[in-house]
């Protein structure tokens, strides 16, 4: 199996967007290997994203001079505290077979998600 990979070069503390994008493909022979691994972080990531949502209180406010309304999120906990967290994490990693590492991206991209 094959798999490409993109790499950006900036250049040096420049602070400028990159310039130039190289590509290149690495082989692997681990294709069935790597599908449960996939699909258990699609999961985790699931799990997180409905923890986070369930944790949501929609508040209901006016637009000032508008005949509009806004629904805007408030949080039930602090979902940013580092004990929340290390909670979550620690609720995942409970029947995790992989690296723990996997978790803690699978909470990262979650919150993003969220964000967006």
């Amino acid at each position: 199996m094959c798999e490409r990979v993109y790499a950006l070069k900036r250049p040096p503390n420049t602070g400028r967007l990159p310039s130039v994008l190289k590509s290149y493909t690495l082989e692997h022979e681990s294709g069935e290997e790597l599908l449960p691994l996939l699909l258990a972080y699609r999961d985790a990531v699931n799990r997180v994203l409905e923890e986070l949502w369930g944790n949501i209180e929609w508040k209901k406010e006016k637009v000032k001079g508008k005949k509009q309304w806004r629904l805007l999120p408030k949080y039930k906990v602090d979902v940013k505290s580092k004990e929340y967290k290390k909670k979550l994490r620690d609720s995942l990693l409970e029947d995790w077979d992989y690296a723990a590492h996997w978790v803690d991206s699978a909470i990262k991209t979650a919150y993003s998600i969220l964000k967006s």
